[in-house]
């Protein structure tokens, strides 16, 4: 067991680098990413830009979830899975976007008014085994390789 998918959104603004974005999130996602862009306006009126990246292949939905780092991965333990694990059994993370764009990876806890790439990790569970002790033995596994 371990994952279905990645997915990493940011939401723009008109002024935003979408191509250091678009680059910062493919690096995140990895190589055999599908990138979506979809271009709105607010709910304000100004104009913005959704870049989304996705894999739906489980070894590249792993690697995209190692390359949080072994720190962020430790915290996450550390604070708990289960309060980030939804319904639907995916783990919701968001990462600091300042810091990414630098290619570092920082989570962002609490704060809701700093921009953040938002990951969403499809868990791969099944009926009788409980999801955040599934992504907790995948994130063990990860740091132990």
């Amino acid at each position: 067991m371990g994952l279905h998918s990645a997915t990493w959104r940011v939401h723009a603004s008109a002024v935003d680098d979408l191509g250091l974005l678009e680059e910062s999130l493919r690096w995140l996602t990895g190589d055999h990413c599908e990138l979506t862009v979809e271009r709105d306006k607010s709910w304000h009126g100004s104009e913005q830009t959704v870049l989304e990246t996705t894999t739906k292949r489980k070894k590249a939905a792993l690697k995209a979830l190692s390359r949080l780092g072994d720190g962020v991965l430790k915290g996450l333990l550390d604070e708990g899975v289960s309060k980030r694990i939804d319904d639907e059994k995916n783990m919701h993370i968001r990462i600091r976007l300042s810091d990414l764009v630098r290619g570092e990876v920082v989570l962002v806890s609490g704060d809701k008014s700093v921009a953040a790439a938002k990951g969403q990790f499809k868990i791969e569970a099944y009926p009788g085994s409980e999801p955040s002790d599934v992504i907790s033995e995948t994130i063990l596994s990860i740091l132990d390789s």
